[in-house]
């Protein structure tokens, strides 16, 4: 530009007379300016002809050649990688439109959409009836923790489950459906994890509350639990969480409540309710078995129905219908024909 100026301010001072070539010269096969800007350039007094003969040799130099060959060149490139683009965007957005097809299809059956709304219910509970009580917890009882991170000295291991706390709000209806005095209850915790179960328990006038847990670090953390939370707050204030299989725990001689909060599979379950149905058997006495989350409903009422002595408790209509909306756990409860 600085070279074009230059010579522009040349012509237009009045040199344009000792500049003029001759007309064989300018060869023909040079390429001439556009008319717009050769009127421009005339407007501006300049010679045509000598314009043509520096555009002529500005075309003939190497430079000039080059960047003008670059130029071509990358205008081509653009023009491919615009297309390729275009290209690879129609697919991309083709296969993400199938594949938001297949997902919509998928959670639209009748069970998935089932099994998201529990997932929303999890998650409105943690953050919700469930955040108040965990905020007074030493060691956060929220979560999820597979078995095989912790220290388990247990050939029931296998038979473990990993663990996940119970909410606040399927503890509580669940205890609604109790209709005994509480004080002369004993509650059991199966799978006491970090005693979320033990410290809501300790909200009821139990009359004793005992975790088991065979599972060091989470018993380690429920004991933690159990002595930091406030005195003041518990009814009960005999609450224990013991390191011991589930299979060896001495059923208590009292009333009982025992809570099994998806704790293992049905081998050890089997074992668990043999004992304390040997335990009724020597003393009769009114006992109460809540699970939540059970492995499966149709096997829990086959195995309760072969220990003759529980029945299952029902729900009001109006807590049935409450529980279905509202809980994103199932639970079944079962009693004592005493």
């Amino acid at each position: 530009m600085g070279i074009l100026k230059n010579i522009t301010s040349s012509l237009a001072s009045g040199k344009t007379d000792r500049m003029r070539p001759s007309q064989d010269l300018v060869p023909t096969t040079a390429k001439q300016p556009s008319s717009g800007l050769m009127n421009h350039l005339r407007n501006l007094g300049l010679k045509p002809a000598a314009v043509s003969l520096f555009f002529h040799r500005l075309l003939k130099k190497e430079s000039t050649r080059a960047l003008i060959k670059m130029g071509r060149t990358g205008l081509s490139k653009s023009r491919t990688g615009i297309s390729r683009a275009t290209e690879i965007t129609g697919q991309e957005l083709s296969s993400r439109v199938k594949q938001t097809a297949r997902s919509i299809k998928h959670h639209s059956k009748p069970e998935n959409l089932n099994k998201d709304y529990r997932k929303l219910l999890h998650l409105t509970q943690e953050m919700s009836y469930d955040h108040a009580i965990e905020k007074l917890f030493f060691v956060p009882a929220k979560g999820f923790v597979s078995l095989d991170k912790l220290t388990i000295d247990s050939p029931n291991k296998p038979f473990g489950h990993n663990y996940h706390p119970i909410h606040r709000l399927s503890f509580n209806w669940a205890m609604a459906q109790i209709q005994d005095q509480l004080r002369d209850f004993t509650f059991v915790d199966y799978g006491a994890g970090r005693g979320r179960a033990l410290i809501l328990a300790s909200l009821y006038p139990f009359r004793k509350i005992i975790g088991v847990e065979f599972a060091s670090e989470l018993h380690d953390d429920a004991n933690m639990n159990i002595a930091q939370f406030p005195r003041s707050l518990m009814k009960c204030r005999d609450v224990d969480c013991l390191l011991i299989d589930a299979v060896d725990f001495p059923i208590p001689d009292s009333k009982g409540v025992f809570l099994f909060n998806d704790s293992f599979d049905r081998e050890v379950l089997e074992t668990v309710l043999a004992r304390i149905t040997s335990s009724y058997r020597a003393n009769p006495r009114r006992m109460y078995l809540v699970f939540v989350r059970p492995l499966n409903a149709a096997e829990l009422d086959s195995l309760m129905e072969r220990t003759v002595i529980f029945e299952p408790t029902y729900h009001s209509r109006s807590e049935k219908i409450r529980m279905q909306i509202l809980s994103p756990d199932q639970v079944q409860i079962f009693r004592t024909l005493i």
